[in-house]
């Protein structure tokens, strides 16, 4: 009996007096800042100082010693290009996961070594 009391009020709830708010926006889709080809990723990074070029580096050899994929780098000036290459016909979750942990080195950089 006590159930029914409970359930009275949901069940005899008056749907007209419900409102729904039209509030919904449209997606955006995220651009992609990798440039994805078919057996490679590339990205470039840009540092305003080299105390953060230095330490990305360092965090990115690291990560490539225990890396299964095959990743490459190259250093000019204030710029870091990053190149994974895929070992199977196509770019593999292997690879999307490297580049999502690159991405995040450079964060955990950009964030340790804030003033």
């Amino acid at each position: 009996m006590y159930l029914q009391d409970i359930m009275s009020n949901y069940l005899n709830e008056n749907i007209n007096e419900t409102i729904l708010e039209n509030n919904f926006k449209p997606l955006s889709p995220v651009k992609k800042s990798w440039n994805f080809e078919e057996k490679r990723a590339t990205k470039s990074y840009k540092f305003e100082s080299n105390k953060f070029l230095e330490a990305f580096v360092v965090q990115l050899l690291k990560y490539i010693r225990e890396a299964d994929a095959v990743i490459e780098f190259r250093v000019k000036e204030n710029k870091v290009g990053c190149i994974v290459y895929a070992l199977s016909p196509s770019i593999s979750e292997i690879e999307i996961e490297c580049t999502k942990d690159i991405d995040k080195i450079k964060k955990d950089v950009m964030y340790y070594y804030a003033k």
